[in-house]
């Protein structure tokens, strides 16, 4: 729906001020120690001539061609602030190092595949404050790329080449494709692989090359004839138009002829707990040969058989395979047990053991026991969700600390077990209407212990060798809390949940919990609470004492594009149900009349997707999470435990914590007693963020990076919550989805200390569902350069020598500032 026409005008002039300023601000240039009356370089463009190349593909070539400049045509520049880019010690131009640059470009359009590219430059002098700046233009023409029209294996030794034809399906060497250096070098690199797993461990890319020819049948139909050659170069020049490259992989014979022999797998050693000097035939070690041929010596007995042999994937007697031989590797580092693991080949050298090898596997193990410990933190400016009284809330500083001790080999099985406590306290840093402070505003203490099997375990012990399954795991996690809200009530909560995870070959991770009880019990509600909830059915449904007893999947998976490295994408999907009888073992707790009361049932289901694009100095992030819980008729909806909410530091950045919804249900008067906690059944949202580096504060230690961001969502009842019926400003509605969708727009700085990540994010409200009857709810928040800074950060308006609320008021209904640790998503 349109902005009204007086919102878009005030909304234009601003941008175009911004806009303006920027321009202004942008070309600030500071060369610095440069040298007086030489000319040097302040600029160097590229421009690409030709070729078809779709808008990507142009920004990924020219940042690759601007990686082929000499050392002497860089630019070191740094940015202060945007507005000041510092040239420090800029080289004095040369023509050699222009020329040589050129040519480092042409030769790169080669590697793509364009033989007949060409590159020159053009060098500009501009005079300005007694300076010569040279701007340096690089032309290319890449003309026509040369493709590839056959290709061929001409390795002359028989098994080799069988194996290769064998595989041709695959080749990366594809017809009618350009030829390209990272084309040719993977399909060396595939077919080093593939021999390596057909027992050729020795053998090196070293030992293939590929040959081509633009004649059109230079390769495949070799002659002596002189006049047959003639022909071939002739009908290469009539190709010259569109030219095309015969290749062809060819065997380069090594100087030791074992390099291309197989070998088998002999005897296979096992340290368990290898110390670095250690001998193979030390006598001070315990031996111990089991029944599948391992032979297994130690120091001592840190770790028992089964779970040694549990992550060996490779054989006596074997053909020797790469892929298994990672396998092992990676089974054992993934164990979490040894800081170190190492497998050693032994090329046995006596003539009864031709072609065969022994294997070593070297683990140091790691400390059993690690204990950890960290501090959170969070700040909301305007919320009001976690208070009574809305005028006293707005000033909310959350801190939470957790220490937790884990033993990474229990029963000597590689059992990970961690137990862990945190305690956190919110504060309430405002005064209310009669100038006292509640400080405390909650608290929680939990307490948990997670152990987690290194397989699967009862019933799905046979999936533990299937190819097709990677890192399966067991996990058992149990979790108790005590959660106090100071003037609402109290909440106890207790958690059991059996389940296993694992990942597939392309990267995607499972999560399946066959079991999981949750009891949550609320207790203590102040008289406060128990009116609201008396005042507000849909909130007596949620706020209550509920059982949750079902079982869940989820899935999430991240994919790099291969083309172009610097995109991520991420999927997330979760199905979670509670007292449906899809699992045999809740049959009986339904037959039990004491969990009618609290047994609670629904089902539940979410999805969220991550889309990144990462350069070196910035990064766009856009993200859409849709998620719906369907509670059955005698539930009317979710525990509120389950329920989705929306704001705080993580979601909705204009709106805190619970702050946003549901639908366009009302926000609470400004100063008004009432319980204000907003979830919902269904939650819509979509976050547009781009991120930026704005200067370096300390080398290598702390970055000051900038962020702009949208935020599109709302949550929903599922159902009507109103007990006569009747329109529901609460309820989901396909109709009204657009009016009542809130939006909000900000900026943040983010203290980037390279293992953690500090945010101050600034959210303005521009769409309020609540105004969903007005303009569809665009309302541009008041804002001018004379008062941004008093709206934001003043506490109170003095009037008369009196202090008023007027900032606080416009803050709760325009602005949330929180404070986050880590990237929201």
């Amino acid at each position: 729906m349109p902005i009204s026409s007086p919102h878009k005008t005030r909304l234009f002039q601003q941008l175009k001020n911004i806009f303006l300023l920027s321009l202004v601000l942008s070309s600030c240039i500071v060369p610095k120690k440069y040298q007086k009356d030489k000319p040097f370089v302040t600029k160097n463009s590229i421009e690409v001539k030709g070729g078809k190349f779709t808008k990507d593909e142009l920004i990924a070539l020219k940042s690759r061609l601007n990686a082929q400049l000499d050392d002497s045509s860089t630019i070191n520049v740094v940015d202060h602030y945007f507005i000041r880019h510092v040239y420090n010690s800029p080289a004095a131009f040369d023509t050699a190092s222009a020329a040589k640059s050129a040519k480092n470009m042409q030769s790169s359009m080669l590697h793509l595949g364009y033989y007949r590219a060409t590159a020159f430059y053009k060098a500009d002098t501009i005079k300005k404050h007694g300076q010569q700046r040279v701007h340096v233009k690089y032309t290319i023409a890449p003309g026509k790329p040369t493709r590839i029209d056959t290709t061929s294996y001409l390795i002359r030794k028989p098994d080799l080449q069988q194996i290769a034809q064998l595989n041709a399906g695959n080749s990366l060497l594809k017809e009618t494709e350009p030829v390209t250096k990272s084309a040719v070098l993977g399909e060396i690199n595939r077919l080093i692989d593939i021999y390596r797993n057909n027992g050729y461990y020795r053998i090196t890319p070293t030992e293939l090359k590929v040959r081509g020819d633009t004649t059109l049948e230079a390769l495949t139909n070799i002659s002596d004839d002189p006049f047959e050659q003639l022909r071939l170069l002739a009908e290469a020049q009539q190709a010259k138009d569109s030219p095309k490259i015969k290749l062809a992989v060819v065997l380069n014979p090594p100087a030791d002829s074992n390099r291309l022999k197989k070998f088998y797998i002999n005897n296979i050693y096992i340290l368990p707990d290898y110390q670095p000097g250690d001998k193979l035939n030390d006598s001070s070690l315990t031996e111990r040969v089991t029944r599948s041929n391992y032979t297994i010596r130690y120091h001592d007995k840190l770790f028992r058989t089964g779970f040694l042999i549990r992550n060996m994937f490779i054989k006596k007697g074997d053909l020797y395979q790469q892929t298994t031989y990672y396998k092992t590797l990676n089974s054992f580092t993934r164990a979490g047990v040894w800081q170190s693991t190492n497998i050693e080949i032994i090329e046995l050298k006596d003539k009864d053991s031709v072609n065969k090898i022994d294997l070593v596997v070297q683990l140091i193990p790691a400390k059993q026991f690690s204990f950890e410990s960290g501090i959170e933190a969070s700040f909301s400016a305007t919320s009001n969700t976690n208070s009574v009284t809305a005028a006293n809330a707005g000033n909310l500083l959350g801190l939470s600390g957790n220490v937790a001790l884990t033993n990474r080999n229990l029963g000597k099985e590689g059992i990970k077990m961690t137990t862990a406590v945190r305690a956190g306290v919110e504060l309430n840093l405002s005064a209310d209407n009669s100038g006292k402070k509640n400080v405390i505003n909650s608290n929680e203490l939990s307490l948990s212990n997670s152990i987690v099997f290194p397989r699967f375990i009862y019933p799905f012990t046979s999936f533990n060798r299937d190819k097709h399954v990677v890192s399966p795991e067991t996990f058992i996690n149990v979790n108790a809390s005590l959660i106090n809200r100071i003037n609402l009530f109290n909440l106890q909560s207790t958690n059991l949940g059996i389940g296993y995870s694992w990942r597939n070959n392309k990267n995607g991770q499972f999560v399946y919990k066959p079991f999981n009880i949750e009891f949550t019990r609320l207790y203590n509600e102040t008289d406060s609470f128990t009116k609201t909830l008396e005042s507000n059915p849909f909130l007596r449904y949620s706020f209550n004492t509920a059982l949750v007893a079902g079982s869940s999947i989820g899935y999430s998976y991240t994919k790099v594009n291969k083309k172009h490295t610097n995109r991520q994408h991420s999927l997330k999907a979760n199905i979670e149900e509670s007292g449906f009888p899809l699992v045999p073992l809740f049959i009986p707790l339904r037959k039990l009349n004491i969990l009618n009361t609290y047994l609670r049932q629904y089902l539940k289901t979410d999805v969220e997707y991550i889309h990144t694009r990462t350069k070196t100095k910035s990064a766009f992030v856009f993200r859409v999470f849709s998620g719906v819980g369907i509670a059955s008729k005698k539930d009317t909806t979710l525990p509120f435990f389950k329920q989705y909410f929306g704001g705080g530091s993580n979601s909705m950045r204009g709106w805190p914590v619970r702050g946003i919804g549901r639908g366009s249900q009302p926000l609470a008067p400004y100063g008004t007693n009432k319980f204000n906690d907003r979830t919902g059944d269904i939650q819509l949202e979509s976050n547009i963020e781009y991120r930026y580096n704005i200067a370096q504060l300390i080398p290598n230690t702390m970055t000051l990076k900038g962020a702009l961001f949208l935020d599109f969502g709302n949550v929903w009842n599922l159902r009507n919550s109103k007990p006569g019926g009747g329109t529901d400003s609460a309820q989901f509605q396909l109709k009204n989805i657009w009016k009542e969708m809130g939006m909000n727009a900000g900026t943040g700085f983010r203290l980037d200390f390279n293992y953690f990540v500090v945010r101050f994010d600034f959210g303005f409200r521009f769409k309020r569902p609540e105004l969903s009857y007005i303009n569809d709810g665009w309302k541009i928040p008041a804002l001018s350069f004379n008062d941004v800074l008093k709206k934001i950060f003043t506490k109170g308006n003095v009037v008369n020598g009196v202090n008023n609320e007027e900032y606080r008021k416009w803050r709760y209904e325009n602005f949330n500032f929180t404070i986050g640790i880590n990237y929201p998503f």
